[in-house]
């Protein structure tokens, strides 16, 4: 399984001569990752052999009114300015040009949708998406930019993962990209990055069943995959002001995954998840590793992106920044991870 979010805005859309060629790598070298107090950007060199290098990286502060705390909160007036961006650039040593943009995983609303059979034509499933989506989130559907990708289901069935974001929250982040000479060749979230980097660990289970979780300071995502293939995604965002924060994931993090846990076994026939694996910005990650263990979690693994590239010569990267730029490398990785 591959999840991109690369079609949602049209322009994204458009006919690519040089990948279709095969002129160029399917992802963007360059990878950044909006969050609500920070940025990240991380450029990759690829080899013939071996595995790609990470040429640069930064984590650069945000003032907290450059991405919005929530969908909810997504058609506030948050944006991104040209000079925040073009000081990333700089300061990396990188020239604007081609890039993935990573947005936080509660600025959009992620559903599976399971259907007993597959429409009998794309317009048809384009009408069930939109009205099974219309109550979904908290503003019109016309003011939507979606995308969907068809996965396998049991039977004759499938099941749709539909992704859905503030279209003019995506404007407002191109116009600050295109005012520096940058273009987005990939708008994506940040979790369905992860997956694309922890491929190799997936495919390892087989048949098996494995659960990534992605712990931020705004929000928590809980994918778990099948056989390399989803079938669950929640995200669920911390409420309450800044201060409150701490408190929120303390509280909200061991129940909502206890109560996703219960979904999983109950509606999704699961036994067991074979291997865990966690990123963690904010809490640390032996006590995220300690309450899952509550949860009879025993295989608990620490998301390394240095298991996929390696550091240029001389460059030593602590653990913790390590989970930070996890998402971004699995960008620059793309669907090959």
């Amino acid at each position: 399984m591959a999840m991109t979010m690369s079609n949602l805005v049209d322009q994204l859309r458009a006919f690519d001569p040089e990948r279709a060629l095969g002129l160029r790598p399917a992802s963007p070298l360059v990878a950044v990752e909006l969050d609500r107090r920070e940025m990240v950007m991380v450029r990759v060199r690829r080899r013939r052999r071996g595995k790609p290098v990470l040429d640069s990286f930064r984590v650069q502060p945000l003032d907290g009114t450059s991405v919005p705390q929530s969908i909810s909160q997504a058609g506030a007036e948050a944006s991104l300015s040209a000079e925040e961006m073009q000081s990333l650039f700089q300061r990396t040593g990188t020239r604007p040009g081609r890039l993935s943009l990573l947005l936080p995983d509660n600025l959009a609303k992620i559903t599976l949708i399971p259907l007993p059979e597959r429409p009998p034509s794309r317009r048809h499933l384009d009408e069930i998406i939109r009205f099974k989506m219309r109550r979904a989130v908290p503003f019109r559907l016309d003011d939507a930019a979606w995308s969907y990708q068809i996965l396998p289901a049991e039977g004759t069935g499938i099941q749709v993962l539909v992704a859905l974001v503030r279209r003019a929250m995506l404007e407002r982040y191109e116009s600050a990209l295109d005012g520096m000479g940058a273009r987005p060749g990939v708008i994506d979230l940040c979790t369905p990055n992860l997956f694309n980097l922890c491929r190799a660990k997936i495919d390892e289970v087989g048949s098996g069943d494995v659960a990534i979780l992605n712990c931020t300071r705004s929000y928590f995502s809980l994918l778990i995959a099948r056989g390399g293939t989803l079938i669950f995604f929640r995200c669920k965002s911390h409420g309450g002001a800044e201060e409150d924060e701490e408190a929120g994931r303390n509280g909200v993090l061991t129940r909502e995954i206890s109560s996703s846990l219960s979904y999983y076994q109950e509606k999704l026939g699961g036994r067991a998840i074979d291997r865990m694996l966690v990123r963690t910005i904010g809490p640390p990650f032996d006590d995220v590793r300690e309450r899952l263990k509550r949860l009879e979690l025993p295989s608990v693994e620490a998301i390394d992106p240095l298991d996929m590239v390696e550091a240029s010569e001389g460059t030593q990267i602590a653990p913790e920044l390590r989970q930070r730029i996890a998402p971004a490398v699995g960008a620059t990785l793309g669907r090959g991870a």
